[in-house]
């Protein structure tokens, strides 16, 4: 058991008692008793502000001084300078306001970090920090002065999870042993699974959820370490499956034994098909070690304002990040979007959308949005938003925020406009199977936090996140044509998915048979449709080729013709071969908006598609996946030329398919590398964005704090309606709605100049006068 761990189970009880009690100068020494450290009692002479003050405690070398305020303690804290009070020694500062009935503390070198806590009800976070004062070594004082920054601010402690987390993922995976466990990507699929899990519960067991006990997780560890028996078997499969996963009533007298544990479902306490397949279990020392290296190291909150000093959801993201190869996220393109770039974009796109369909300048619709005026709210809350490469779902937990608030602005409880926004506007897709999980955790958590009762009975069932975010290929189908399909197929899907999203038990897989029955009638209502519209392509134009010419005469197939012909050819036989594979198999075998999300296509698409698509530039991808890339996307065919500007990046065909989702006047709204806007490459985007959509927004973001990435990268927010574009509309270049920007009309197929008006001139003219070297040079 690690060291750490013990202090933080037995330190908030006592330590409460002592915060409660203390109101004056004298009562700090005992709560520097509390922490571990050594008491002392040396009065100083008060400075500015400071009633009273005094060294009240020691940590080795390292001392506390005790101060009594006049003003808030926070206050008192920024201003303590080190040597100052203490004569040159290392030194913290504990201050006791009474009037206020706070406590501040602060602790550190050179940048002092500071925390303030309520005396009467101080939280469990403040408490965690505390905790962690108490289990630090007092090597020298500079030593215990750093680590006390961090434990106060919580500075290193999200970097010291994700690689933790990294480290307990990779022995998990390693300890997956057996025959048939040869694939790495399922023993580490498997191994997340199970730490994801009790990563979860973490978080539930800080909302009193799990028999009202904080240390559940560790005392039913230790209580099944001390019997000897498997537990993966005799704790974990029975705590995954037979309690979380089933209603009270359905429950055996075993699993009771657990106490009083909430009925969660939600699908993540449901078997994977990897389990069945495999039934899994790690050694009981592989559990352990991920208990004591792991998890009881940290406090877990649910509430994402008190993050810093305690892991909270939003650090998730950062997981998924850590958890994959180095190799494979530069190969994906996938990097963690910060929060606060997210929040700036989804609330842009809201913007946007309510400017179109509300006839109003995008500075107004700002206003509005901001006010909660009823009529914004009413448009507002039937949207359906969509990030086609979801990841770990930094987006969709922005937008089920930023959506949810608009329901509670409207009247309804925060918990339950969570549920509705999750149940019916918010879709995401990606082809990493783990990014999805994550995105899930992260969703179903938000709702957690949502949740206004610590009764666990009173917690009601997690949605169904399975039929809303899916594992699937955006870009790549088994053809590119789009068919809506009939309205029957779409009212039936959208109400199935409906239901499915809160059913559980019994119900729910019934439903989820019946959704997947629908889906692959409409995949073949789909393919039937792709192949008569190839048959009918294909022999118009060999009828054209077959008439006689003005003299009788056939003419003879150009080479333009017979390539024609052979791609019409090509497209049957793929349609064929579609409807073959759907008509003799079971689910279907690929992914596809048409038939999974049947009743948006059928409204037109989505009003909003949002995201940070891969960046990936063309070098790095295989040269059959340019090939295909292409065949579909015409935005992404000049990567047929030679040279660095015609090699294309990822992100562009992702943009094409974002336009081709979403519906008639919605927004699309994507990160983008910057180079879309100058290079040779985004020519064919440039001209397509200016000609055919209202350019709402092409800022470059070098410079912008919100888009602090953790890699390298230049990125640039494009966001965009369907709709064509005013002749007098005005494009942005930053995030804010009421900037100055560039008139549409001077865009084009050329570099794209989105400083002020008189800069683009300068920028022209020199263009103009001094060509580049590549129309000199040859």
């Amino acid at each position: 058991m690690c060291e750490r761990g013990r202090h933080a189970r037995t330190l908030p009880m006592s330590l409460v008692a002592a915060l409660r009690s203390a109101a004056t100068l004298e009562d700090l020494p005992r709560l520097v008793a509390e922490l571990g450290h050594e008491p002392l009692w040396e009065e100083l002479a008060p400075w500015p502000g400071v009633r009273r003050a005094a060294t009240i405690g020691r940590h080795g070398r390292f001392f506390w001084i005790g101060a009594e305020s006049t003003r808030p303690p926070a206050e008192v804290c920024r201003e303590f300078a080190r040597g100052v009070i203490s004569g040159g020694t290392v030194s913290g500062l504990l201050v006791v306001y009474p009037e206020g009935r706070e406590l501040g503390i602060a602790a550190g070198l050179e940048r002092r970090a500071t925390l303030t806590v309520s005396l009467e009800s101080p939280s469990a976070v403040a408490l965690a920090a505390l905790a962690r004062l108490r289990g630090l070594p007092a090597r020298s004082a500079a030593a215990f002065a750093l680590r006390a920054e961090e434990a106060l601010t919580g500075r290193g402690v999200g970097a010291a999870f994700f690689n933790q987390f990294r480290g307990t993922l990779e022995c998990a995976a390693a300890a997956l042993t057996g025959r048939e466990l040869r694939d790495r990507a399922h023993r580490r699929a498997l191994a997340l699974l199970q730490l994801t899990r009790v990563l979860f519960l973490y978080f539930v067991q800080s909302r009193g959820w799990l028999d009202g006990r904080s240390d559940f997780l560790r005392r039913a560890l230790d209580h099944g370490l001390s019997r000897g028996r498997s537990l993966q078997r005799h704790l974990f499969d029975p705590l995954f499956f037979g309690a979380l996963n089933r209603p009270v009533s359905g429950r055996t007298h075993g699993v009771r034994m657990f106490g009083a544990i909430p009925f969660l479902n939600g699908g993540l306490f449901e078997p994977h098909p990897l389990e069945r397949r495999y039934r899994p279990a790690l050694p009981d020392e592989t559990w352990r070690e991920a208990f004591d290296q792991l998890f009881e190291r940290y406090h877990f909150t649910v509430s994402e304002a008190e993050g810093g000093t305690a892991i909270a959801p939003d650090m998730l993201g950062r997981v998924f990040e850590g958890v994959m190869d180095s190799g494979r996220r530069k190969a994906s393109g996938t990097f963690y979007t910060p929060a606060a770039l997210v929040s700036a974009m989804i609330d842009a796109a809201l913007g946007s959308l309510g400017s179109a369909r509300l006839s109003l300048a995008a500075p107004a619709a700002a206003e509005l949005l901001e006010e909660c005026d009823p009529a914004m709210l009413t448009l507002l809350r039937s949207i359906t938003l969509l990030d086609p490469a979801c990841g770990s779902g930094a987006f969709l937990l922005g937008a089920l925020e930023r959506l949810s608030r608009i329901h509670v602005a409207s009247g309804a409880p925060e918990a339950a406009a969570r549920r509705r926004v999750l149940r019916r506007q918010i879709f995401g897709v990606d082809l990493d199977g783990m990014a999805i999980r994550l995105a899930e955790l992260r969703l179903w958590l938000a709702v957690v936090g949502a949740e206004d009762t610590a009764v666990p009975s009173e917690v009601r069932p997690l949605p169904n996140l399975d039929s809303l975010i899916r594992q699937g290929d955006t870009l790549h189908g088994p053809d590119g044509s789009r068919v809506i399909l009939p309205g029957a197929f779409a009212a039936r899907a959208g109400a199935l998915r409906g239901r499915l999203v809160t059913a559980t038990g019994s119900r729910k897989r019934e439903l989820a048979a019946a959704l997947r029955r629908l889906e692959r009638e409409a995949a073949i209502e789909w393919a039937v449709a792709v192949e008569r519209a190839a048959e009918g392509t294909l022999t118009a134009h060999l009828d054209a080729l077959r008439a006689p010419d003005l003299f009788g005469g056939r003419t003879r197939p150009s080479s333009a013709d017979r390539r024609t012909l052979r791609v019409l050819r090509l497209r049957l036989r793929r349609a064929r071969a579609a409807r073959r594979a759907l008509e003799g198999g079971g689910e279907v075998p690929w992914f596809q908006y048409e038939s999974h999300f049947a009743d948006v296509m059928a409204r037109g698409g989505f009003d909003i598609v949002i995201g940070n698509p891969p960046w990936v530039r063309a070098e790095e991808l295989a040269p059959d996946a340019r090939e295909r890339l292409a065949e579909r996307y015409r935005w992404w065919r000049t990567g047929a030329g030679r040279g660095y500007a015609h090699r294309p990046d990822l992100s562009v065909a992702f943009l094409q398919r974002a336009h081709e989702l979403a519906a008639p006047g919605g927004v699309v709204a994507m990160l983008v590398p910057a180079k879309v806007a100058t290079a040779g490459y985004g020519a064919v985007v440039r001209a397509e964005l200016a000609r055919t959509t209202t350019i709402e927004m092409a800022a470059d973001l070098a410079g912008d704090a919100r888009a602090a990435f953790g890699a390298t990268v230049y990125p640039m927010a494009l966001i965009t309606t369907r709709r064509v574009p005013p002749d007098d509309h005005v494009v942005r270049s930053t995030l804010d709605p009421g900037a100055a920007g560039v008139a549409q009309r001077s865009l084009g197929a050329g570099p794209w100049y989105l400083a002020r008006p008189d800069a683009a001139e300068l920028a022209a003219r020199i263009r103009a006068e001094h060509p580049p070297f590549g129309d000199v040079l040859r």
